[in-house]
């Protein structure tokens, strides 16, 4: 396996190590190639729970999940500072100074992406429970194949991966066979309903769902 180049820390200064292949059961690993192969996070919750290393790079395989068109190499800053913007720069949850930062920076994305108008005439109903509902990417969505029981879940991110503005509206009219289960994202509910169970909108209703917080919806 061969190392990659990458920088290191050495006391007051950045060097950066000689290539070197890494072949098992022969030779050793220098101490200035520690830490400078790539590692893989699925999506930028689980690289939160990781703080690095200088020299340390992580591939981000996408920011909700992956191959959702937001990954890229993240290189490991210790003193950067810069707010957590879920795109560019990922701060380790706890940590006020150190981060995973992007190679070459994307522009940001604006707040909510749900504020461009965006429709979708023909949803499918899917699943029986939360974890398989069919995921909801548009503003407005009319859903037009419900089966018995099936249902649709409301989106935790934006499409581009940055985090819902309070206030962002979801339209869901139901023009399936049957009542359509509407559920929170995970860990968050409806109204009053209780956490992760779902609402119900009757055949031909139509609702529109208010983002209050990343645990709260609302029904106008």
């Amino acid at each position: 396996m061969a190392a990659l180049v990458s920088l290191f820390w050495n006391g007051d200064e950045m060097t950066v190590p000689a290539l070197a292949a890494q072949i098992q059961g022969q030779g050793t690993v220098s101490a200035d190639n520690l830490n400078t192969f790539i590692q893989t996070a699925q999506n930028s919750s689980e690289l939160r729970t990781f703080v690095g290393l200088p020299g340390m790079v992580v591939n981000l395989q996408g920011i909700s999940q992956p191959n959702d068109g937001l990954g890229g190499d993240f290189y490991w800053n210790p003193f950067g500072t810069e707010p957590d913007d879920n795109l560019n720069f990922i701060q380790p949850l706890g940590t006020t100074t150190g981060e995973w930062v992007r190679y070459g920076v994307l522009t940001s994305a604006p707040g909510s992406t749900f504020f461009f108008f965006s429709f979708s005439g023909s949803v499918s109903a899917a699943g029986s429970t939360q974890s398989t509902a069919t995921l909801l990417t548009k503003q407005v969505n009319i859903v037009t194949m419900v089966a018995s029981g099936t249902g649709v879940i409301l989106p935790s991110l934006n499409p581009n991966g940055t985090a819902l503005t309070p206030g962002t509206i979801i339209k869901i009219l139901n023009r399936g066979a049957n009542i359509l289960s509407l559920y929170p994202p995970l860990n968050a509910q409806i109204e009053n309903l209780g956490t992760n169970n779902p609402s119900g909108i009757s055949v031909n209703g139509d609702v529109e769902a208010v983002f209050s917080n990343s645990s709260q919806w609302w029904i106008a």
